[in-house]
């Protein structure tokens, strides 16, 4: 009896070390021979991304782009998709992001938290980026109008000088 539980114990023990050597490559990009890059579940995955995306919004600049480069040699699609969606990030960024969430293909039911998070990591990415661009929109709008006002006042100016002109010359002649 205590042979077996030894056994179980060791076969336990391996599994666990054989699943830690697996999950810095859970989020790996596969090969391109494969066309199928579907998200696969880990039960402690999600914890990783959490503790990678908190050591990322923590991180110098210099520390940023060190994760960034790891995460890209690593080919570690996940990470670096949830590293370029942080707040703060360029339009150029978060398109960049939006294209590595997409080669995840993730599903839109997921069945695991890390998969999940990765969908609404996705989701809220697309929506920061509608907003940036309606903001954008906006500005120039704004910038727009802001020109057109600048325009109309200096005609106004303009005429404001010409009738002062035209009174002006109007009261001489009457003199």
């Amino acid at each position: 009896m205590s042979k077996t539980l030894l056994a179980v114990l060791t076969v336990i023990g391996l599994s666990g070390c054989q699943m830690q050597q697996l999950l810095p490559t859970l989020s790996a990009e596969k090969p391109e021979s494969q066309t199928d890059s579907t998200f696969s579940c880990s039960a402690d995955s999600i914890e990783k991304l959490l503790m990678l995306e908190q050591k990322y919004q923590q991180a110098k600049p210099s520390g940023k782009s060190k994760l960034l480069a790891e995460a890209k040699d690593n080919s570690q699609v996940a990470v670096r998709a949830i590293l370029l969606s942080q707040p703060g990030h360029t339009t150029a960024q978060l398109k960049r992001s939006i294209e590595l969430f997409e080669q995840l293909k993730l599903d839109k039911t997921p069945q695991c938290d890390a998969e999940h998070y990765l969908l609404v990591r996705y989701q809220y990415t697309q929506a920061v980026l509608t907003l940036q661009r309606a903001l954008n929109t906006a500005d120039l709008e704004r910038k727009e109008l802001s020109a057109e006002r600048d325009i109309l006042k200096q005609q106004i100016d303009a005429l404001t000088r010409i009738e002062n002109d035209l009174s002006r010359q109007k009261d001489g002649e009457e003199k």
